[in-house]
């Protein structure tokens, strides 16, 4: 009777498995489909910027109520931001201008693009 019951546990045990992974592969997607990309972005949680002119990695967090940051090794600066159609714009403190950018999804994550061209990337 016990190898009876081997099988069907057995079974039970590799289907569980399996959503384990199937739910861990979708918890780690760094943009849902359907969501606002910059709702994704803005989850308080932090991000690796890669700023692709300066080739620089910073940390940036947005806030879901329009605040945020934005780190290096040596500074911080705590930018607004609002979101917009297809992507987000920031304004990095006050006086300064609003930069409005394109989101995309990557593979990895998130891109942000000006005119065609790529300014940072977001991973976690």
């Amino acid at each position: 009777m016990s190898a009876a019951h081997l099988p069907r546990s057995h079974s039970i045990q590799a289907s569980v498995i399996r959503l384990i992974a199937a739910l861990a592969a979708l918890s780690s997607e760094p943009a849902r489909a359907g969501e606002p990309l910059a709702e994704v972005i803005a989850d308080g949680k932090p991000w690796e910027m890669f700023v692709v002119k300066r080739r620089a990695s910073n940390i940036l967090v947005f806030r879901p109520d329009g605040g945020g940051t934005i780190s290096d090794s040596v500074a911080s600066i705590h930018p607004t931001w609002r979101a917009v159609p297809d992507g987000i714009c920031i304004t990095p403190k006050p006086g300064d201008a609003e930069r409005c950018l394109d989101l995309a999804r990557t593979k990895d994550g998130v891109a942000a693009s000006q005119n065609g061209r790529t300014v940072w990337v977001l991973k976690r």
